[in-house]
């Protein structure tokens, strides 16, 4: 029996080298098994669900799939699913899906897919994707619907089961974004209306997040710093003011109630020139609807002006003696403070270039990919492994890297998304060379600024000797 058992391992794991699937005589000659012997462990796992079969004339290709059982798929899965057999006629439904489609089972029981009195189900489209299904081909669509007069946005999910009798089949689980997308569409709105509102203000306007970094600004913020509004993002908000202010202004956030939500600062900060201002800010916090802080409201002016004129009205009486020692003191405290600013500044390219150089030389492959899936940043470690320059990077999706994954894979990992949720497996990277190459892949996603970024550490797995 363990002899048994450690040639069906052997034939999945010869099977999992070659996704396009072998014939019996392959696989019988590669691991040195009778013929019979091999026909008999294919279809113990064609009856688990293990693998697939397909045929191909008087030929027989076998290949690993990844099929779910039909039970677990209904008992885990919180959606409206429908299940198909190999001819695509319905075998089972649950309650989810009768609700959603506003139907009684015995119109969609044993029906086939094409004759369900649905118009999801007349596109051409549906068909073919059901069959792939059953063949073990994964595939999803976005589709728009009307049922029972009410417009519906729908992402069909065609999955690949197994039947605990082994037979093979499909699954249509229906996953009803109606709610989202309006809710996506009413945000987008009040983001435009938002964004049109701050556009011609001449008052700076920031939000600040609760770990104290911009979120968003407008332009005249963005003017007055001299900087770009995506290099402002994830920007230190309190690094914009002298040290004694930055005390003053944490004391006041922090002090931030649902009942008592904004306070007001007058704070001191030096312009490009070297030149000292005054700026009056108002943070207003925004809280949840269970009084956690969410981020800040900040708007800004220079009132630079308006202080210099109390200056001169309260001086005005003062001998220039005493008028030269407060400008005096005042260029003194310009000075420290903007000195303070270029030591901070000095700090923190010093920090960027440290964590550059520890990025490049890290032991293990590290590359970060974007919402499109192709490489944003590899570190010198990545280029070694994969045999790729920093200039060969560019333009090099996650498909090409990783085989195992596909476009539709792909978007279902950026569709369900979790910044900060690692993940440990063991996978395969392409080479440069077209070799396959087996990794150990710590992978996660993680957000910077409004973007959101696939960050894959892998290391290649040597064999044992």
């Amino acid at each position: 029996m363990n002899g048994n058992f450690q040639d069906i391992v052997a034939i999945k794991e010869l099977l999992k080298k070659y996704p396009k699937g072998l014939s019996i005589t392959e696989i019988s000659s590669a691991l040195h098994l009778h013929r019979n012997t091999s026909a008999k462990y294919l279809d113990m796992l064609k009856l688990k669900g293990d693998i697939d079969r397909k045929e191909i004339g008087a030929a027989k290709n076998y290949s690993l799939v990844r099929r779910m059982p039909v039970s677990t798929l209904l008992h885990f899965c919180l959606h409206p699913a429908i299940v198909l057999d190999s001819r695509s006629e319905v075998v089972m439904v649950n309650a989810e899906a009768l609700s959603l489609l506003a139907c009684p089972l015995d119109v969609i029981y044993g029906a086939g897919v094409k004759d369900i009195p649905l118009s999801l189900f007349k596109d051409p489209e549906v068909g073919t994707r059901c069959h792939d299904a059953a063949q073990g081909v994964r595939s999803g669509a976005e589709v728009q619907t009307v049922v029972g007069g009410k417009r519906l946005h729908l992402t069909v999910h065609y999955l690949p089961v197994v039947f605990d009798t082994g037979r093979d089949g499909c699954a249509l689980v229906l996953v009803d974004e109606t709610v989202c997308r309006q809710a996506a569409e009413e945000r987008d709105l009040c983001r435009k209306r938002y964004g049109a509102l701050i556009a011609d203000q001449t008052e700076f306007v920031a939000h600040i997040r609760p770990d104290m970094t911009l979120a968003s600004v407008n332009e005249a913020l963005c003017v007055h710093l001299g900087r770009a509004r995506d290099q402002l993002a994830g920007f230190r908000f309190l690094s914009l003011f002298s040290p004694e202010d930055r005390e003053q202004i944490r004391r006041g956030l922090s002090s931030l109630l649902p009942t008592a939500p904004a306070f007001t600062a007058d704070v001191r900060t030096v312009r490009q020139d070297g030149s000292v201002c005054w700026e009056r800010w108002t943070f207003r916090g925004i809280f949840g609807e269970d009084g956690s802080f969410l981020e800040c409201h900040a708007l800004g002016r220079d009132i630079t002006e308006m202080k210099n004129d109390k200056d001169r009205l309260k001086r005005y009486h003062e001998n220039l003696e005493t008028l030269i020692r407060e400008r005096t003191q005042e260029m003194q405290q310009a000075n420290m403070a903007l000195v303070t600013v270029i030591r901070e500044k000095e700090e923190l390219e010093q920090e960027l270039l440290f964590t550059q150089f520890a990025f490049d030389n890290a032991s293990d492959s590290i590359i970060l990919f974007d919402e499109e899936g192709r490489v944003y940043k590899a570190n010198r470690t990545a280029g070694e492994l994969l045999g790729y320059t920093a200039e060969e990077f560019q333009g090099i999706s996650v498909i090409e890297i990783n085989p195992s994954i596909t476009q539709a894979q792909w978007d279902r990992m950026q569709a369900g998304a979790s910044p900060g949720v690692k993940e440990r497996t063991r996978s395969t990277h392409k080479r440069k060379d077209g070799r396959i190459i087996e990794v150990e892949v710590s992978r996660t996603f993680v957000t910077f600024g409004e973007r959101m970024y696939f960050c894959s550490i892998a290391r290649e797995v040597l064999p044992r000797r």
